[in-house]
Parts: structure tokens; sequence; C-alpha cells
């Protein structure tokens, strides 16, 4: 696929100075976003993404919007030909292809397209799983509780969780050994500090670098102040992001479940957080991460991207319940 980043995983590590947590911010976002990092593809493959869901959606206008970028244009066509069998004339219109592998198709490799390339050798990096876990996790996770709430644009809010953390990314392929050092004395279950953290050391955080790099691809603010404050969804209360950037943050709690498992005041805080603020008690949460796990492992094979092992959140979910009962009835003795 033709783009101009590398990711963290595939690029040679370097040795580039971390800035003055104490410089100016629009300096450090200049070093981390250097256009020659950025994905020049993904502005296109997220609003093609969008698009591709509404209802009124014309063939001719999503070719319209895809030819606009021949980047984009080229993979759409190389993967519909490389898809194609027997005899015939190749496909070499755009929205001919549109056509023929129809908008799912399409909408699923926009969103694979939007995410950071990784090598085929590094595909069960540690990093790498990490972060496509995370993301693709997440992004399924806030589809299906936006649909259960009844919130308007679920597919909207599967695409802001799939890049709610792209500025890790950055931040990682731009200071790997500090990123590195960083992460490794972390012991923050719940990822609460994580961008006061990271403002400390780098004079910024992912959550501001990931917001800054999709407004500068053009995307609408209803996308772009969720993932800024999906840290802090409290900041946005009595605006119309607050909605999603509390779907981001609780989603992005639900993907951790498996490193809080250790810690029963995270785990209790994440159970009371999905009873008061999303009505779903322990057994309904249970319930409800039971029926979105394997749409978890399908979605990370439409999008051919490796998450190992998906957890178990149903049993994960029982034997935290059971624990926190436990440790319940040990405190009131």
């Amino acid at each position: 696929m033709a783009t101009r980043i590398t990711s963290w995983i595939t690029r040679p590590t370097t040795n580039r100075a971390v800035p003055n947590p104490t410089a100016n911010l629009d300096e450090v976002l200049e070093a981390i976003l250097n256009p020659s990092q950025l994905l020049s593809l993904s502005a296109t493959a997220v609003k093609v993404a969008g698009v591709s869901t509404q209802p009124d959606c014309l063939p001719s206008a999503l070719g319209a919007l895809i030819a606009s970028d021949p980047s984009f244009s080229a993979a759409l066509l190389r993967t519909v030909n490389s898809a194609r069998n027997g005899p015939g004339r190749a496909v070499s219109s755009v929205e001919r292809a549109v056509l023929v592998v129809g908008l799912n198709k399409v909408r699923a490799l926009a969103l694979s397209l939007s995410l950071p390339p990784i090598h085929p050798l590094n595909r069960n990096h540690p990093a790498a799983l990490e972060h496509s876990r995370s993301s693709i996790s997440g992004a399924i996770i806030a589809r299906e509780l936006a649909v259960r709430r009844g919130y308007p644009a679920p597919d909207d809010d599967l695409h802001a969780a799939l890049l709610r953390d792209i500025g890790v990314l950055l931040i990682q392929q731009t200071y790997p050994a500090a990123w590195a050092e960083l992460s490794a004395r972390t012991s923050d279950p719940l990822g609460a500090d994580a961008c006061a953290r990271e403002r400390n050391v780098f004079g910024t955080d992912h959550a501001e670098v990931g917001a800054e790099v999709l407004r500068r691809w053009g995307l609408h603010d209803d996308m772009v102040e969720p993932i800024r404050y999906h840290h802090h969804p409290e900041r946005l209360a009595g605006t119309p992001h607050a909605v999603r950037a509390e779907l981001l943050w609780f989603a992005g709690l639900l993907t951790r479940l498996e490193f809080v498992i250790e810690h029963p005041a995270a785990l209790d805080f994440i159970l009371f957080t999905a009873a008061k603020q999303f009505s779903l008690s322990a057994g309904a949460l249970v319930d409800f991460l039971d029926v979105v796990r394997p749409k978890i492992s399908a979605f990370a094979e439409t999008l051919d991207r490796e998450i190992g092992l998906c957890p178990d959140y149903a049993s994960l979910l029982t034997t935290a319940s059971a624990e926190l009962s436990r440790l319940s009835v040990g405190a009131r003795q």
C-alpha cells in the first residue's frame, strides 16, 4: 500500500532528543507531526469509511471521493483486481470497482487503510498486538454500546474509537526510547494519569496529538474533540461532543479488563461506571462482552490485523466479580 509512514514497529529506532516539557506546544507538535511521519492516505480513508455507511450513499459519489486520492484509488483497484477469478478485462474505473465489491467491502478497505501499516514479519510483535487489540476491541465495544444506548451514529463512534490512540503511535515512533522507558515504569491500571505523565516528558500527550492529526486531515469537531478529551470526558460536559467522549473513555476502560483483574479497586471502578453511566449491571456487562467478543475477532479478520487471543471477557468479569464479592464480605467482617 502506498503511504509515507512506517510504523514504529518497522522503522529503525532513532535517538531524537526528547523536547523540553516547557517548550512551546506548537513546536512540539510540529516535531511529532512532521509531514514525513503522517499517513497521507488516512484522511481520505476515514472520510470514505464514514460516507460509505450513509443510507443514501451513491457509488458515483463515493467513487468521486476515492478518485480524489490517487493512493487510495490504486489500493482499491489493486484489491478488486487481485480478488477477481477467471478471464476478463481488469477493472480500471474507481466507480466500477465500488460497484463490483460493494459498499461494505469498500468500507472495510477504508478502515484497514486508516490504520498504520505493520510489516508481515512483525504482525505478532507485542507492541503491534497491544495497539491493534486496543483499537479494534475498543471500536467494536464503542459501536455496540452506542447501538445499545440508541446513539445516533454508532458507525462514527466505531471510527472514532479505531483512531482514538493514533497519537500513541506518533509519539512512540518519534521518541521510541523515551516512550519505552515511560511505559516500563507505569503502574496505572486504568490509564487515568496517562496524559499527565506524557506531558511531563514530551510536552504534549497522545490525545492532543491524535486530535491535531485528525484536525489536519479535515475531520469535523465531532470526531476531533472527543478524541482530544477521551481520557477526560468531563471537560466536554455541556457540549455536543460529551456523549462520544464518554463513550470512547468507557470503551477504553473495557479494553483494559485483562490488566485490571489484579487491581480490585480499578475493577470496582469499571463495574461502578458501567452500572451508573451505562445502566449495565455486572451480569449485564458479562452478557454484553460475551456477545461482543466474537465480533471483535471478526472485525480484526476483516481488517486483516493480528490481535492475538481475544480475551474471554465473560470469564474475566465472572472471576473478577466473585473476587470483589469475596473482598467485600471480608471487609464487612
